[in-house]
Formats: structure tokens, sequence, C-alpha cells
């Protein structure tokens, strides 16, 4: 930004045709520094404009020659060191938007430019030119037995006309050539196999498609770790061993629901542990009275008669109050 004294000129007209010239001197701030300037004054629209010609921010190489001689030799330097490095940073931009192997194909460019390539330089640098891919197990004829893949390969059929080392790169090409050429016979040899169910349809049944992800057929962890655990299902889950078996091995056999050792203690509780089997009936309980007290002593004349006596009048009243036996005795 610079400040600047300008001679303004302003005409003034007057009636009477007389004229007089007034000057004035203004300071005009300009915002960038200039190099140059020119005033114009239009007499009839009584306007002085004046222009200031400033540097520029960005010079291309034509404004470089162009403003050589209005810029300094240090200002001029510095421009063209600013303009390398931006076509030097351009060229590293564009270098990384290239793939390694156009970077190859650079490369052994500049070496056959400069006369230094080899014959295997240029073998290489026209495979990679050439590139193209086949694929195994898209067709019909290969997707039951082959992975879908894709090779890449190179059509350029001249590879072997050097005598060249075959390394490297050049070695991978050349083997998927040949893979590629093999494919053409392993295509013909599965035409038995075009109608085998491929992709999605090709399903085999699984467990795992059933049931969760959790479920194991065996228990990982148990048959991982070290312990001294037996696992019992095998023969307490299974019909085919006797319960008796099955208890001996240490299993838990359940009667209706309970293990026997359940039931010893119901009975225990029902029947005692002395042995005995304890009923409760009213009347084994009489008899047994009766057994104990009468039942079991042998019967005495005395015994007879008073035994008598009482039988007599139920008997005499089973006889009135028989109807039976009344008409019986009417006959």
């Amino acid at each position: 930004m610079t400040k600047q004294n300008i001679m303004a000129i302003v005409a003034l007209i007057t009636i009477g045709m007389t004229g007089t010239v007034y000057a004035e001197n203004v300071e005009v701030v300009v915002p960038f520094d200039s190099h140059g300037q020119t005033c114009t004054f239009d007499e009839l629209a009584v306007e002085f404009q004046c222009v200031w010609q400033g540097y520029k921010e960005v010079y291309t190489m034509e404004d470089l020659k162009e403003y050589k001689e209005l810029l300094s030799v240090e200002r001029y330097d510095q421009e063209i060191q600013k303009l390398n490095e931006q076509a030097l940073a351009e060229i590293a931009i564009e270098q990384a938007k290239l793939t390694p192997d156009e970077l190859t194909i650079q490369k052994i460019e500049k070496k056959l430019n400069k006369g230094i390539a080899t014959a295997q330089d240029s073998v290489h640098m026209n495979l990679l030119k050439q590139l193209d891919t086949c694929q195994q197990g898209y067709d019909a004829n290969t997707a039951p037995f082959q992975e879908k893949r894709e090779v890449t390969k190179s059509s350029f059929d001249k590879w072997s006309y050097n005598n060249i080392d075959y390394s490297g790169q050049v070695l991978e090409i050349v083997l998927a050539i040949e893979e590629c050429r093999a494919q053409i016979h392993v295509f013909k040899a599965g035409v038995g196999y075009q109608n085998f169910p491929t992709g999605d349809d090709d399903y085999q049944f699984s467990l795992q498609d059933v049931y969760t992800s959790d479920v194991q057929a065996v228990n990982f962890a148990d048959h991982t770790s070290t312990h001294r655990n037996i696992n019992q299902a095998l023969i307490c889950d299974n019909n085919q061993f006797a319960d008796t078996h099955k208890i001996q091995f240490g299993c838990e056999v359940l009667y209706d629901g309970k293990t026997a050792e359940q039931i010893k203690l119901e009975n225990e509780l029902r029947f005692g542990t002395n042995g005995t089997i304890e009923y409760k009936s009213q009347v084994l309980d009489d008899y047994y009275g009766f057994m104990d007290t009468y039942g079991n002593r042998q019967a005495t004349t005395d015994d007879k008669k008073v035994e008598e006596e009482i039988a007599t009048p139920i008997a005499n009243e089973w006889k009135e109050n028989n109807n039976f036996y009344q008409n019986h005795l009417e006959e």
C-alpha cells in the first residue's frame, strides 16, 4: 500500500466564456505496490482519472517475460523459483495418480529414450501395456469345482522371442499367461459338471443352520481343559444300560420322578424301621383286642353258660322279628 500525491486539475467554466484554471493537491492511498500510473482529464465531463499499475500476486512464465524489465532481479528470481516448485508439485501429484504398473512403464520408457534399456525391459514394458484377465469358476462348466477368480495376464504374445531372465513381475505375468492357456482345457474337461448346483443352490444341510451358534456338538471348553471329570451322560442318559448298572456307575435313577433314597425315606416315615408292617384299621384293632382278652383262651362250662344267657334274649328277639321263622311255626 502506497501514498502518492497527484495534481488534480479541475476546469471551471463560468458564464461569459471566461474560465479559471484551478489546481489542487490530493493524497491518494493505493492499496498495493505499483510500478506506474497514468492519468487522463475529460474536459467535457470535467473528470480527472488516474490508473495505478500494480504487481500480480501470481505470475505465469509469460507474465514474467512481459514484466521482467519492471521487476527487480530479486523479485524475478523469487517468481521463477515459485513456478519451478509449483511445476514439481504438479508432477508429483500426477505421479501419485499413476498405478505401480504405470510408473514401471514410465521408468522403462525413460530408459528407452536414453538408449540404456535391455531386452528384458522391453518385454516387461510390453507385457504391462497389454495387461488382460481371464476368469476361473464363472462359467457353468467350471463353477462346480473352481472358486470364482480373475487371473491377471497379458495379451502380449512375443515374450518368448527373446532370451531373457524370467524373474520378478515378468515371471508372474508369464505364469499367469500359461495358467489362462490351461484354463481352456479345464473348461473342456468340465462339460459333465454343467448341471451341478452352484452358489446358493449348492446347499449342504447343517445343524448349525437350524440351531443357534452357541449349540455345539461337543463341549469345546470341557474337551480342551485339564481335569478328571467324567461325562456320565453317555451311560446315565442311555436307555441301553440297566438301572442297576447306572446306579453302580453313580447315576441318579428316578422311579416315578423320585430317587431310591427319597422312596426309602417315605417308606420309613410310613412303616417305621422295626421290620414290621403296621396298618391303621379299627376292625383289626378290635380283632386283636378281642384275641388278647378272650379269643385266645379255652372256654369253660361257666363261660359257655354266661354266653348262652347273653345269646338267648338276642335269639328270641331275632325269632320274633323274623317273618320267615314265624310263618314256619304257623304251618
